[in-house]
């Protein structure tokens, strides 16, 4: 198993242990066929601790057990209204994510040149290095032999 089908196997298995701990009446608001996914795709050694005196958000479970909580609530728990107020907030929360990417990852500057740094010292003048370039041994053989070839 990879380790994304691992992280996804743990979601679901804490999504199952919530399933239990839920009124009926959302249970029978799910579909069987996803109960039986999310079951089917459960571990049964992954151990969760659930403390009924926190809320969900305060739970430690992992981002894709919140992210499969929220599809979940979304498209069965909630009301047309819930559903608006919820799309907004998915709405604002990838722009978020987006205008940071943009900042981070920004089209525009991806060939500008960056500044070159250079230490400038009290008085005012520069401190550069020269770099002596040399030539490894096979690119001074080749010479050799071309202008051995063009003195004939």
């Amino acid at each position: 198993m990879t380790n994304n089908n691992i992280n996804y196997s743990k979601a679901y298995t804490e999504v199952n242990c919530l399933l239990d701990y839920m009124p009926q009446s959302y249970i029978d608001k799910l579909p069987k066929r996803l109960i039986e996914l999310i079951k089917k795709q459960s571990q049964e050694q992954y151990n969760i601790d659930i403390d009924t005196n926190k809320s969900l958000l305060e739970q430690n479970f992992s981002k894709k057990t919140k992210d499969l909580i929220a599809v979940i609530k979304y498209n069965y728990w909630s009301t047309d209204e819930e559903k608006r107020q919820l799309k907004n907030i998915f709405y604002q929360n990838e722009n978020i994510s987006q205008k940071e990417l943009l900042e981070k990852y920004n089209p525009n500057d991806i060939f500008k040149k960056k500044e070159s740094k250079i230490d400038i010292t009290e008085a005012g003048n520069t401190n550069l290095q020269l770099v002596e370039y040399k030539e490894n041994i096979f690119i001074r053989f080749l010479n050799k032999i071309r202008s051995l070839f063009r003195k004939k």
